[in-house]
């Protein structure tokens, strides 16, 4: 029987995007997509509301990632910062 492990990571960049919708069409859950094609879930915290403000946006995450039994894998936010890319940054 497999367990939950711990990806030993200091952080993912990715986009920030919805993963469940409410019966009312709100976005209630969300996953970041990275550059290398992964996708992680956002465990519901604080900071996944946060994250919720985020939708499309290319984020720098830190927090603890898990290993799913399913083989998915799922990260619980500590922190995280927008990664503004060169186009909006030369104002």
């Amino acid at each position: 029987m497999r367990k939950k492990k711990a990806i030993s990571r200091n952080g993912i960049e990715g986009l920030v995007i919805p993963n469940k919708w409410d019966e009312n069409g709100k976005v209630i859950g969300i996953v970041i997509h990275t550059d290398k094609e992964e996708i992680y879930l956002v465990a519901h915290n604080r900071m996944e509301g946060e994250l919720l403000n985020q939708l499309q946006i290319k984020v720098r995450i830190e927090g603890k990632i898990m290993e799913r039994l399913d083989g998915s894998k799922l990260i619980h936010v500590r922190s995280f910062r927008p990664i503004l890319n060169k186009t909006n940054d030369s104002n």
